[in-house]
């Protein structure tokens, strides 16, 4: 039988360390600003280009840019050059499986708000 005292230990012998736990918040801190969601979301479509980002999401070449080079560094996206230009894709499969669960999570809080039952 297994004590309440082991099963804490057990718990605290898994626990990261602060350094562990940055980490951890700066994978976070990555999907942590909208464009870079939306960046995320317009390659669930495919590989695309910084102009054809630039156009489908209306912002700037230098903040698409900025972007994606934190994406890239912190490596969730891939570059691939083609000729003259750059394709970014998805590069790590955490990505929408991550996203997924926040959009489950956000969509559960909203029915649970929604103050009305709209049926006849």
């Amino acid at each position: 039988m297994v004590t309440a005292a082991a099963k804490a230990k057990s718990r605290k012998a898994r626990q990261m360390d602060r350094a562990a736990l940055e980490r951890v918040a700066d994978v976070f801190r990555v999907f942590s600003e909208p464009t870079r969601l939306a960046i995320i979301q317009s390659l669930k479509g495919g590989a695309r280009n910084v102009n054809e980002l630039v156009e489908e999401l209306g912002t700037s070449q230098a903040n698409i840019s900025k972007q994606l080079r934190l994406l890239y560094d912190a490596r969730i996206l891939n570059r691939e050059k083609q000729g003259n230009q750059v394709f970014y894709s998805i590069d790590e499969d955490i990505v929408f499986p991550l996203c997924e669960l926040v959009c489950v999570k956000l969509n559960r809080e909203a029915r649970e708000r929604a103050p009305y039952d709209f049926s006849i």
